[in-house]
């Protein structure tokens, strides 16, 4: 009888916390085959081929909670974790460690939400759908959208990581009337602050080592902030996106790697159809010690067309970034251009089968690649000038 008591009394209190607050499990797994093929490589060199690989598509389980606190206040929490369905990260892969996605803790009610933690920031807004459909990863236009490259001058700069930024404390703001934004703030939006490191100065007898954190001076100078404003109300979206990353004070010799970035987006629905048109001009600050500075410029434009034809969703995309330019001077031959076609076809609710094509054409001062080609694709990076081709056949599953 007392084990009964207990036992009841478990199950009581269980019931009392379950009323209190909601914890769901979700997530998509998302995979497929892509043959690529790499063209127009440097003369001499054995660049060129073309190869198949089974390809993740970003798989991920999410576990989110919500509490309410009473008086219209709600405690939440996600933890985001992304995992290869390929090869679960093997060799070293960082992509199936824990919680590597979307993951915060924060408190939200009629006056917003705020939150604390990793989160998206910025990066490739406005571009395609392949990401949320199941055609590949690799054929969104974030691949030029992400980046600043000029190949040929060996700068290759992700936006806001072409990721997550970490250390967020970030502000959302209520729906009101279709309008809506955000504010995130961080003092370290890669992750490297705090990490000591030895920088050597002089030669021969006159050499000695400092221990430095982060090996560019004083922890804690580097910030990023990005604001964030949006509209969608029936078949309008807008939006624009402001970014400034400021990385640790470069006293020590280090290479700067500051960035400013800005975003407008746009895109109308008329019956099945939605078009979609982006601009974005983005900055990366290069040099040493404060005394040189070299201010790369990037502008690019993106064009995403979506048709809905009954359970699937035909897409194509016009993406290109024009030639790049260092302290107001062009470098010719520094632009690429992507075009991508896919159809995604819903078997049901949950899961969908897709089909791609993406040819990236660079400059010879360009190297843009595919989108996450490298982390997730299975191939590396094409050198300055060479395109790439590819065809994707995949399946995607959400819970």
């Amino acid at each position: 009888m007392k084990k009964l008591l207990i036992a009841m009394a478990a199950l009581a209190a269980v019931g009392t916390v379950s009323a209190q607050s909601s914890v769901t499990l979700s997530g998509i797994i998302k995979g497929g085959v892509g043959i690529t093929e790499y063209t127009n490589g440097p003369i001499g060199t054995r660049t060129n081929g073309s190869g198949w690989a089974v390809q993740d598509g970003s798989s991920r389980f999410i576990l989110s909670g919500v509490e309410d606190l009473g008086g219209g206040l709600k405690g939440l929490f996600q933890i985001d974790t992304r995992f290869r369905v390929d090869d679960n990260g093997v060799s070293g892969n960082s992509a199936s460690q824990l919680a590597t996605g979307n993951t915060f803790v924060g408190l939200g009610g009629a006056f917003g939400t705020f939150s604390l933690g990793k989160r998206d920031t910025h990066y490739c807004l406005g571009s395609d759908t392949h990401g949320s459909l199941a055609t590949a990863l690799q054929a969104s236009s974030c691949g030029i959208l992400g980046y600043v490259n000029v190949g040929g001058a060996g700068i290759n700069q992700s936006i806001a990581n072409a990721s997550r930024s970490t250390n967020i404390v970030r502000y959302d703001t209520p729906n009101i009337a279709g309008f809506f934004g955000s504010l995130s703030v961080s003092p370290s939006f890669n992750g490297s602050e705090g990490v000591s490191r030895s920088v050597t100065t002089g030669t021969g007898a006159s050499a000695f080592t400092t221990v430095v954190s982060n090996g560019m001076g004083d922890s804690g100078k580097g910030n990023a902030y990005n604001l964030a404003l949006n509209y969608a109300n029936g078949p309008i979206r807008l939006g624009g996106s402001y970014w400034k990353a400021n990385a640790e004070d470069r006293n020590y010799g280090i290479a700067r790697n500051d960035q400013q970035a800005y975003t407008l987006t746009g895109a109308f629905t008329f019956g099945p159809v939605n078009v979609g048109l982006t601009w974005d001009r983005s900055h990366v600050y290069t040099g040493l010690n404060k005394i040189s500075n070299f201010d790369t410029r990037r502008d690019a434009f993106s064009i995403p067309v979506t048709f809905q034809l009954g359970n699937g969703t035909l897409l194509a995309t016009y993406t290109t970034a024009r030639d790049a330019r260092v302290n107001g001077t062009k470098i010719s031959d520094s632009g690429a251009w992507m075009a991508s076609v896919g159809y995604s076809y819903a078997l049901s609710k949950r899961t969908s089968v897709g089909l791609s094509y993406v040819y990236l054409n660079n400059q010879r001062n360009s190297a843009y690649q595919m989108y996450t080609q490298s982390s997730l694709g299975g191939f590396g990076a094409p050198l300055a000038g060479q395109d790439q081709k590819q065809v994707y056949l995949g399946v995607r599953h959400a819970f």
